[in-house]
């Protein structure tokens, strides 16, 4: 796929990415692209996405306590890692 759009930079230095290019690029807020300059003056842009953690969060299957999760079970699992930290700490491990 090619895709060839001009983008016009502002008295600022700044350039617009069109839409059709962050929608190829899948580029969402938060993610970067990388300028890279050759010395024949050649341009190559590479996007960095940065996901949130909720979002990778959706690839994974759900949790499952074969019901679902609730606040208690949370709470529950917390104080038990909490527990089993201190109880290291204590053994010196």
């Amino acid at each position: 796929m090619s895709i060839k759009i001009a983008s016009i930079m502002t008295s600022k230095g700044q350039f617009t990415l069109p839409v059709e290019i962050r929608q190829a690029l899948d580029l969402r807020p938060g993610d970067e692209l990388r300028f890279e300059l050759t010395d024949d003056k050649q341009l190559s842009v590479v996007p960095r996405r940065r996901r949130s953690i909720f979002e990778l969060r959706e690839n994974l299957p759900p949790l499952t306590l074969g019901r679902p999760l609730t606040q208690a079970d949370i709470d529950d699992a917390v104080t038990e890692a909490m527990n089993e930290q201190e109880e290291r700490v204590r053994r010196g491990n």
